[in-house]
């Protein structure tokens, strides 16, 4: 990592002075012309004076002038006390979250939790399972009706069996009089009074 240059001695870093050469530059055309290209006179450029641009002479005192470097980087090896303290905990976070709930299902909180909302639970339940149903329900229904002269069969197929079940069941009154005291016998023994 130790890419940057080496720092140099002070003798090294001394600040070289800078000298300005007292001739004047030519002017390039350009700048002529823009300036005014009506003056015969070439512009010239005054040598500076040292009112106008000091140059700070170098003396020893002077501070050199220090490059940013990046130290190497420092490798701290682990400690070994908190490894063997690490080892003594025998396991973290999991092994404690697992303690709580353990310790939780034993104070017995668990089941009376469960049986004051047994009732709500089973209903939710039982909710779900009925939108499920009918969830699949209607999607079967949407397959079959997709399906072309299936709706039309199905529907002639239920009216033979309606037709079919009404002449030999509802034509005479006694066999009437069976499928009624059936239909009553069903209806108690679902509402559990049978």
């Amino acid at each position: 990592m130790s890419d940057a240059a080496e720092p140099k001695p002070d003798t090294e870093q001394q600040v070289e002075p800078v000298v300005v050469g007292t001739e004047a530059a030519p002017v390039p055309e350009v700048v002529q012309e823009a300036v005014g290209a009506s003056t015969e006179e070439p512009l010239t450029q005054a040598p500076p004076t040292e009112s106008a641009c000091p140059m700070p002479e170098p003396t020893a005192t002077a501070a050199p002038l220090e490059t940013p470097t990046v130290a190497s980087t420092l490798e701290v090896p682990a400690s070994l006390q908190v490894t063997a303290s690490a080892a003594d905990q025998d396991g973290g976070e999991w092994d404690l979250l697992v303690g709580k709930v353990r310790t939780w299902i034993s104070s017995g909180q668990l089941q009376e939790q469960w049986q004051a909302a047994r009732t709500p639970l089973s209903l939710l339940a039982g909710f779900i399972a009925v939108l499920l149903v009918l969830r699949v329900y209607s999607a079967v229904l949407g397959v079959l009706d997709s399906i072309p002269l299936l709706p039309g069969l199905l529907e002639l197929a239920g009216l033979v069996a309606v037709i079919q079940f009404s002449l030999t069941r509802l034509v005479r009154s006694s066999d009437r009089r069976e499928v009624m005291t059936g239909l009553k016998q069903r209806w108690e023994s679902f509402r559990g009074r049978s």
